[in-house]
């Protein structure tokens, strides 16, 4: 029998990680939560990992993900436009400069 290449074929359907899927819909860290949190983009757990399927992915990919006029309101009345600079004044603190973000040089 001739030495044939077998290729593996994975068992199920593929998984993403968070890092894949943030690259592969361009979304940042909190858009992904969200769509975790409203049900819009459903997670796989295996242990402590936290996994997407492909199907999940692409549906999100290609029809969006959208809130409905109860999620808009309840957004609305839950978040009033904050940004970093008023919520740093609002506590009585300044906002970090940019020296101050900068890291270090160590001496010695």
């Amino acid at each position: 029998m001739p030495n044939a290449h077998i290729a593996k074929e994975p068992i199920g359907p593929r998984l993403f990680t968070r890092a894949e899927v943030l690259a592969l819909l361009k979304i940042g860290e909190t858009t992904l939560f969200w769509l975790q949190r409203t049900g819009k983009l459903k997670p796989v757990r295996i242990g402590t990992r936290v996994l997407f399927n492909a199907a999940e992915i692409e549906r999100v990919a290609i029809h969006g993900a959208t809130l409905t006029e109860a999620e808009k309101e309840a957004a609305a009345k839950r978040n009033p436009k904050v940004t970093a600079c008023s919520t740093a004044s609002q506590r009585g603190r300044r906002a970090p400069t940019r020296e101050a973000l900068r890291p270090r040089a160590s001496t010695g």
